[in-house]
């Protein structure tokens, strides 16, 4: 029996690497993929922002060197000039201009013995909108560490009455109680480190559209198995076997999309684990198999599964996880095999929430198909 399933397993994945729509759709993914992680390597942002420093003015410098460190969403853009910097906002070249005063420091210093809050950067912005709001806190976040350094020092210098203290000593105790890193730790519900998934916010998507890709694969594999049974491929098979004939000839199709589902996980730079990335697309493999399947059955004609897969397709990248996480029509999410894979990545309670919805859509298939069998 397994030789036989291995024989007839062999045949159809030989017979369907000679359709060219379906070589085409499974290159589609990982050169999308490939194209993703390469861009995610170029310098991009959510927002560009024109900077101009004063020459000479360390702590302008400093500030500017907390805002250029390491990985950010924003891309900089530095000018000689402030007139240069308002220029390029007029000129749409850039959303912001970021002008630092010419005596920062000072005025700074001014501001931290008074204990008042004052600009000491001049924002120009072409509109207001959600980057620049998150660029602007990560302005202040920047500024903050100079000014509560002078706060500090200043405290000790005047209020406690150690005005002989070192600045290298008033530093380094500065330093020693100093919060490193972040005050807060992201994990997700099966306590997976929030950091081992360190990608920009150009591959965060990229996941999700890979699940609606291969759930759309699915989909591929069950209209070409309708058209197959109306030309008569399947005449033999007793329409009580249909069923396990259209798992049999969807597995084919699901097997290869699998392996390039996690090449391209893989060239997209959003691959975790191994272990969990194969699992996870193992039943994710399953779920859709099985709802392809009850969709085919529903829908009963090649035409009516072709005409939902746009509208079902605009119902996935609203509902599941893609770009944004709605926190409504929780019902309909349900019904969806990519919402429970991209929340199983990091909670093992939707990867069996995925396995037992499996289970009930072939459990309903069967049902529909005895109850067709019945009625032809």
């Amino acid at each position: 029996m397994p030789g036989r399933m291995l024989v007839r397993f062999i045949l159809l994945q030989k017979r369907l690497l000679r359709k060219y729509s379906f070589l085409l759709m499974l290159c589609l993914a990982p050169l999308f993929a490939a194209g993703v992680g390469q861009l995610s390597k170029e310098e991009s942002g959510i927002a560009t922002i024109a900077l101009y420093l004063p020459e000479g003015d360390s702590m302008a410098k400093d500030v500017a060197g907390r805002l250029l460190s390491g990985e950010h969403v924003l891309r900089y853009l530095s000018c000689e000039g402030e007139t240069e910097a308002r220029q390029l906002v007029e000129a749409g070249k850039a959303d912001a201009a970021w002008i630092f005063d010419q005596d920062m420091e000072e005025n700074l210093r001014e501001l931290a013995k008074r204990r008042r809050v004052r600009p000491v950067v001049t924002v120009v912005e072409r509109q207001d909108s959600v980057p620049l709001i998150l660029a602007r806190e990560m302005l202040s976040a920047a500024i903050y560490s100079s000014f509560s350094y002078e706060v500090y020092a200043g405290y000790v210098r005047e209020d406690l009455g150690m005005e002989e203290i070192s600045e290298e000593t008033l530093r380094a105790v500065y330093e020693s109680v100093a919060v490193e890193g972040s005050l807060f730790r992201m994990v997700y519900p099966d306590q997976t480190p929030g950091e081992n998934e360190d990608f920009t916010y150009v591959q965060a998507p990229m996941r999700g559209i890979l699940a609606i890709w291969f759930t759309f694969v699915g989909l591929a594999a069950a209209l070409y198995f309708m058209q197959d049974e109306e030309r008569g491929v399947y005449g033999r098979v007793p329409v009580t076997r249909r069923l396990y004939a259209s798992y049999g000839a969807g597995a084919v199709f699901l097997v290869d999309a699998a392996v390039v589902f996690l090449v391209s996980c893989k060239l997209a730079g959003v691959y975790t684990d191994w272990k969990r990335e194969v699992v996870s697309c193992a039943v994710f493999g399953i779920c859709v198999l099985a709802f392809a399947n009850l969709l085919r059955l529903l829908l009963r004609t090649p035409k009516g599964l072709g005409l939902a897969l746009m509208p079902l397709g605009a119902v996935m990248l609203a509902l599941c996880p893609v770009f944004l996480n709605l926190p409504y029509f929780r019902a309909g999410k349900l019904l969806l095999p990519p919402w429970y894979y991209l929340q199983s990545i990091h909670n093992d309670r939707y990867l069996f929430e995925m396995a037992a919805y499996s289970a009930v859509l072939f459990l309903v298939s069967a049902i529909v198909q005895r109850l067709r069998s019945r009625i032809a």
